[in-house]
């Protein structure tokens, strides 16, 4: 019936549009098979499946594992298999063990927005087998993560403020201080011009 629910809501979300709704159900590993057809007289519901019973877990997390050991940057294919990795196990106790397993392996990304993108995912995907520490294990390693890209922005306001103010002293132009900013800093001419007029 929820699934049924998610298509009216999206009929009338484009009711001026004529959309065609295709239902995509993913399954945990625990089932083996469900009906893909629902009949309720004038309507039938036809949903698409996809078992994740017929996922190799472990082939998928060691391929994960090597791409962030060698510092391989991950495809998005490969983040949702991060996100979607705790469901391919089966029965409850072997997927909380994997997704703090695989929270752990996903502190190992080192592309930050990438890194929460996982975290989070795995905090929606997975949220009927985390139990409540994981749940808040997961959040604090969020929280971080935040926290260390303010500190970040801060240092590099701050060590962009400290050259713009090193180069004035020796009177040089604000158009070579601007070339300075965009090749260190990679600003683009906007964001050194806007640096330059708030020093």
């Amino acid at each position: 019936m929820k699934y049924l629910n998610y298509i009216v809501r999206i009929l009338e979300q484009y009711k001026q549009e004529a959309k065609h709704i295709r239902m995509i159900v993913i399954y945990t590993a625990d089932i083996e098979q469900a009906e893909d057809e629902f009949h309720a007289g004038c309507l039938t519901l036809r949903l698409e499946q996809a078992y994740l019973r017929k996922v190799d877990s472990k082939s998928i997390r060691d391929v994960l594992e090597e791409k962030l050991e060698d510092g391989v940057p991950l495809s998005d294919d490969e983040l949702m298999q991060f996100i979607m990795l705790p469901l391919t196990y089966k029965g409850k106790e072997a997927k909380r063990e994997a997704v703090k397993d695989i929270v752990d392996l996903a502190k190992k990304i080192t592309d930050k927005k990438n890194q929460m993108f996982v975290l989070s995912g795995i905090l929606v995907f997975a949220d009927k087998i985390i139990d409540a520490r994981t749940a808040e294990q997961i959040k604090e390693v969020i929280r971080m993560t935040q926290v260390a890209q303010l500190l970040l922005a801060e240092e590099r306001a701050e060590g962009i403020k400290v050259l713009v103010d090193s180069l004035r002293a020796f009177a040089v132009p604000d158009e070579d201080i601007i070339g300075k900013l965009i090749e260190k800093y990679q600003l683009t001419k906007d964001e050194a011009d806007k640096f330059i007029k708030q020093n």
